[in-house]
């Protein structure tokens, strides 16, 4: 079993906060010893910000690569990346999750854990089950109606009740052309909208009915504010970026962000990142 002491900025895409002890498991019985022991479950980081004062250490899945094809099902471990899956699709030929291209370092378990979605479509509608270690060490499933009874809007049951081993998903075949085009379509999309690769965690607040976070946060004129190193994106104003800051001057951006929103639209805005 092993373990090494990682600073942010390997652990995490934005890059803030204090290094962090990671623990890597090789097998089944490791990793049950390590989520008896609560360690926080780490994808790839794409959407994590780092405390500056570590009350948790964290458990890397990267050895979870299962990928096994059953008919018109994929399974895969926690531990495969959004790019090895969309190089599987380009290759093999199939429609899965072509519509969160562009994140980076993404990762089954955490899109899993965050039921992440893009363009009005959700990864809890392409998961048949879901295979996951509980507190207590046990190997628990998830089934489709219970995934659709307990997954919500950025939302799922991990880490809550567990971390995610691997998990079984529906998959559309489709000619090798179709899907890197459809690839491509979606990779451009996401660029157009979003800021060019830089230091950030993804989408900071969750959409509200009230409207969309970054128009809300737009509105209230924070689109480029900034606090010391930490800012809201020029060009999409619900992306914090990092720029040499710090995990205090993040928290009192999301303060001042939060309490702008608030005065102005009555509306509580929800972080959809994590912080640990």
């Amino acid at each position: 079993m092993q373990a090494e002491i990682l600073p942010a900025d390997a652990v995490t895409t934005i890059g803030l906060g204090s290094s962090r002890k990671v623990w890597f498991p090789e097998n089944l019985t490791e990793l049950k010893e390590l989520v008896k022991m609560g360690l926080y479950p780490l994808g790839g980081g794409s959407n994590l910000v780092l405390k500056d004062e570590p009350d948790r250490e964290l458990l890397s899945l990267k050895f979870l690569k299962k990928a096994e094809f059953n008919g018109n099902h994929l399974k895969l471990g926690a531990g495969v990346t959004l790019r090895e899956i969309l190089t599987l699709q380009s290759q093999k030929g199939f429609l899965l999750l072509e519509f969160l291209a562009g994140i980076p370092r993404a990762t089954v378990g955490g899109l899993i854990a965050q039921n992440a979605g893009a363009f009005k479509k959700e990864v809890k509608e392409l998961l048949e089950s879901v295979t996951f270690i509980t507190y207590n060490g046990e190997v628990a499933t998830l089934t489709k109606s219970e995934i659709e009874k307990s997954f919500g809007y950025r939302e799922s049951p991990f880490p809550k009740t567990g971390v995610v081993v691997e998990a079984v998903f529906r998959i559309t075949p489709s000619p090798v052309n179709k899907v890197k085009r459809l690839i491509g379509h979606y990779l451009k999309k996401r660029l157009e909208k979003q800021p060019p690769p830089v230091k950030t965690a993804g989408s900071t607040f969750k959409n509200t009915p009230a409207g969309a976070a970054g128009l809300l946060l737009d509105r209230c004129g924070l689109k480029g504010f900034r606090v010391g190193g930490v800012k809201f994106s020029e060009k999409h104003a619900n992306f914090t970026i990092n720029e040499g800051g710090s995990f205090k001057e993040f928290e009192e951006l999301i303060e001042i962000a939060t309490q702008r929103v608030y005065s102005t639209y009555g509306v509580k805005l929800e972080l959809e990142v994590k912080v640990v």
